[in-house]
């Protein structure tokens, strides 16, 4: 047979044709690059977000009983753990001092928290002279119906007041309340203004208008991430999606406040906005309230100024 030849010039363009493709296919697109990216630090968002999941899964936020008594046997502090049902909720609560006692401290933790944030008010030896410390777990934290959120400020603050009839010889009741416990005690005299004697806010969250929402709570909205977290984490997060319709309901309580309030607040507060002073000053009466702010503190007053709160309920506790 006789073979077909392409010419000379034919062979060039056609070599040529095929190494501009292949220089073209060896050339990196923008867009591809840019979706390759992307992927890559989606990735590691997910791998992230899996993470913090997983460590929001195991902080639960409560001490055991074992755990209580080992802290303050260490410390020669007798304890009562307290376990009751409460209209089918159980409920637990801890006690220090002499329960018959005419002075009675109440203390009332944040979310998410538990009995355990006052250990070291409990343990103290200065306050015990003083008066009998009760400190609780509130509804859905530590030992109280865990996991179960109570969104309703009023009925957190009937279970304050129930707790503090439990002690008939105390005449003189003073609550302590750090964070979301500030607006709950607050409630609690509006409500029972015959059993309270005074309050002392730490960092409250009593404005409703900056009140600020954080992201985690917005996976307890959801089923897909709500089972990955911890019972305390999701009540947390219950208790933050009500809050600003529940302290816009308490925003004609702060006026009939008329018991001594002390208000003390840290100026480097991102959780609480200063402006919950500001707030305090306005609505509650001035010939009630006192306040005191702290320049260098954050949101966790109880712990970093310890001997200022102490000093402050010293105070009141001397004043009745």
């Amino acid at each position: 047979m006789k073979s077909e030849l392409l010419p000379m010039h034919a062979h060039f363009s056609v070599f040529t044709k095929n190494q501009k493709m292949s220089q073209k296919s060896k050339t990196p697109r923008p867009g591809r690059f840019w979706r390759r990216l992307a992927r890559v630090f989606g990735g590691v968002v997910l791998v992230l977000l899996i993470v913090v999941l997983m460590i929001f899964s195991r902080m639960s936020f409560r001490t055991s009983d074992a755990d209580v008594n080992k802290y303050f046997s260490e410390r020669k502090i007798p304890v009562q753990i307290i376990h009751q049902e409460l209209e089918g909720r159980s409920l637990r609560w801890l006690q220090t001092g002499d329960r018959d006692s005419r002075r009675l401290v109440v203390f009332v933790h944040g979310a998410p928290g538990s009995s355990d944030n006052f250990h070291q008010f409990l343990a103290d030896s200065t306050l015990l002279s003083q008066a009998c410390l009760v400190s609780i777990d509130r509804y859905g934290y530590g030992y109280s119906d865990y996991g179960k959120a109570e969104i309703s400020i009023a009925r957190q603050a009937d279970l304050v007041k129930y707790v503090a009839d439990q002690y008939p010889a105390a005449d003189t009741v003073v609550l302590v309340g750090h964070s979301y416990g500030g607006p709950i005690i607050a409630k609690c005299v509006v409500q029972h203004p015959e059993r309270i004697s005074a309050i002392v806010m730490l960092a409250p969250v009593n404005d409703p208008d900056t009140e600020p929402v954080f992201w985690f709570a917005r996976f307890t909205k959801w089923r897909l991430t709500r089972w990955l977290l911890s019972g305390g984490i999701n009540v947390s997060g219950d208790e933050k999606l009500s809050h600003v319709a529940e302290l816009r309901n308490m925003t004609g309580d702060w006026g009939r406040l008329q018991i001594p309030v002390v208000h003390i607040h840290g100026s480097k507060d991102w959780m609480a906005p200063r402006a919950n002073v500001d707030f305090s000053r306005k609505l509650i009466p001035a010939n009630y309230l006192s306040t005191v702010e702290l320049p260098k503190a954050s949101h966790f007053i109880p712990w970093s100024d310890y001997g200022v709160v102490k000093e402050e309920l010293l105070r009141v506790l001397v004043r009745k």
